[in-house]
């Protein structure tokens, strides 16, 4: 399987359109489309990087499957940097059972997420504080 072929895959299984992929990394749609086409050769290491910043998947499997990575390195676990789940939800339509998320619903969501942690943080903070006898 060729780049083109998995850059198309990975956007797809990612639900984006071309315009959408464009708009969310900064890299231009005609040129997307040239890619995922054929039509032109592997990208840099910089358009790369946008485009996993715009795919929301790491930089070094964009880099693998380019061919810039010795297979030595593609080999090995590569950290991939955390998501800001926050920014995930307001930035991204969402999808829960088939039904699409709403602005209202998304908040509501980044809401109850909101209190989950806080409660984490507040009894993980009591048993840190509590004396021992």
């Amino acid at each position: 399987m060729y780049f083109y072929d998995k850059l198309r895959d990975m956007r797809k299984m990612k639900g984006f359109t071309i315009r959408e992929l464009a708009d969310r990394s900064g890299v231009s749609a005609a040129y997307i489309s040239q890619l995922e086409n054929g039509n032109r050769g592997i990208p840099s290491p910089d358009v790369l990087m946008k485009l996993s910043e715009g795919l929301n998947t790491s930089y070094s499997e964009l880099m693998d499957i380019a061919g810039y990575l010795e297979s030595s390195q593609a080999n090995q676990q590569f950290e991939s940097n955390p998501v800001n789940l926050r920014r995930f939800l307001r930035e991204n339509e969402l999808m829960f059972d088939g039904i699409i998320l709403t602005p209202e619903d998304k908040e509501w969501v980044e809401r109850m997420l909101t209190v989950l942690f806080w409660k984490e943080r507040q009894s993980s903070k009591s048993t840190e504080s509590e004396p021992s006898s």
